[in-house]
């Protein structure tokens, strides 16, 4: 199963209704359960899209791609194969027989690669090169440096560190998603200058070095959910920024400049990390340039915020699941009317979920106290959640895709 948060390719749903031979079937494509099968089709100079493998799952071989596809001969443009190849042998890159190559959808699924090297893959001009969900430990240095691919999506594998020049480094690649890893280190300047978007979210990561993002001038979205991440990294120089995502990390502290000079920035997300400082509005100090922004910081351990001489037009923030200070609540609602999501309000302005705590005077000696409090009451927050008659997380994005978040409402069956 693709995870929901794959870069959504090209698999489709098939019927069968027309059977060409006993191993091949014409449908919107063309699907062969094995290399074999495709190789004694009698059709195979017209095939233009085609599946390789079957849903009970197929005998996996070592395959190399350029003997056994023919791929400089045959017109295909989407070639998907499925749980059907458990090495790759080396193939050979010559340019210039692909460069005029019908092919622009290439997704490798399912099966197991392991160790991705170089000629594995031959030099073909792509829109899309999917390799999610491949056991793909490691990929070595140049194996698709030179791969020209417009998405390169290596999510649902097991790569724990990625070295310089191992991904493409052509002035074609725009995005590359590595979600659903094992990412503890990558190494500096492994990503193209031309990139627009970067997800490495649901990995280990925890810092990166001066220079993973060091020449990405031009990136409009960077994801770096659920991970370790204690702080920010240094995103300053990142000012055509779009999307911004470090939600359900470590996170305390914001270094304040960072958002400066960001003045196309439309979303911060922050939800999910452990900020609990009621500056936090004044470290995000945005350029009030950009149409709309919105800020999300739920699920963190707010109990205040301090709002004063605070610019918030074009803002809007995203505040449930802190554990607000009671006694301040009313004039902290007061201040940010008309800056708030539909979605939270519905869950601030309700009863019958927690919103927040009294702190009474005297009470709490040691701050360890209240953190207990705070604690107790994530808990409740969480257990809430599941019965909420709308959701406060992000939509997927895509580049170019519109900013914003939905709010789905359950109709009341009760």
């Amino acid at each position: 199963m693709l995870s929901k948060n794959s870069v959504p390719v090209f698999f489709v749903l098939v019927a069968f209704p027309l059977v060409i031979n006993a191993a091949c079937r014409q449908s919107f494509m063309t699907i062969c359960d094995t290399f074999d099968d495709f190789k004694n089709y009698k059709n195979t100079q017209n095939v233009k899209e085609l599946i390789i493998g079957s849903e009970t799952g197929s005998a996996k071989s070592s395959v190399n791609l350029m003997e056994t596809l023919k791929l400089e001969k045959f017109q295909l443009s989407t070639l998907i194969i499925i749980g059907s190849i458990n090495q790759l042998e080396m193939t050979y890159h010559y340019e210039c027989l692909y460069a005029s190559s019908p092919l622009k959808y290439l997704s490798l699924y399912g099966n197991e690669l392991k160790r991705i090297e170089r000629y594995h893959f031959p030099l073909i001009p792509l829109k899309t090169f999917s390799l999610v969900n491949n056991k793909i430990e490691s990929i070595q240095a140049e194996a698709l440096k030179h791969n020209d691919a417009e998405t390169l999506d290596l999510s649902d594998n097991f790569l724990q560190t990625i070295e310089y020049s191992s991904l493409p480094l052509t002035r074609t690649t725009k995005v590359i998603a590595i979600r659903n890893n094992k990412l503890t280190h990558i190494e500096p300047n492994s990503f193209p200058s031309s990139l627009l978007s970067l997800h490495l979210d649901n990995n280990n990561l925890w810092h990166l070095q001066d220079g993973v993002l060091g020449d990405l001038d031009k990136l409009q979205e960077l994801t770096l959910s659920h991970n370790k991440f204690k702080e920010i990294p240094d995103v300053r120089h990142l000012k055509q920024l779009v999307i911004f995502d470090m939600s359900h990390n470590e996170i305390k502290f914001v270094e304040k400049w960072a958002f400066k000079q960001m003045e196309n920035l439309q979303l911060v997300d922050l939800s999910n990390n452990v900020i609990a400082s009621h500056f936090i509005l004044k470290w995000l100090d945005v350029p009030n340039k950009q149409p709309t922004l919105t800020i999300s910081l739920a699920f963190n351990r707010l109990r205040d915020l301090d709002l004063a001489n605070l610019p918030l037009q074009n803002k809007t923030f995203i505040l449930y699941g802190n554990p607000w200070n009671c006694s301040k609540w009313n004039e902290l609602k007061s201040a940010l009317r008309g800056h708030e999501t539909k979605c939270d309000m519905a869950f601030l302005a309700n009863e019958r979920y927690p919103y927040c705590i009294n702190y009474t005077p005297g009470v709490y000696r040691f701050e360890g106290l209240w953190e207990n409090d705070i604690d107790k009451f994530h808990e409740a927050v969480q257990k809430n959640d599941n019965l909420a008659e709308c959701g406060l997380a992000v939509a997927k994005y895509q580049v170019l895709n519109p900013v914003h978040f939905f709010c789905t409402f359950i109709k009341d069956t009760s």
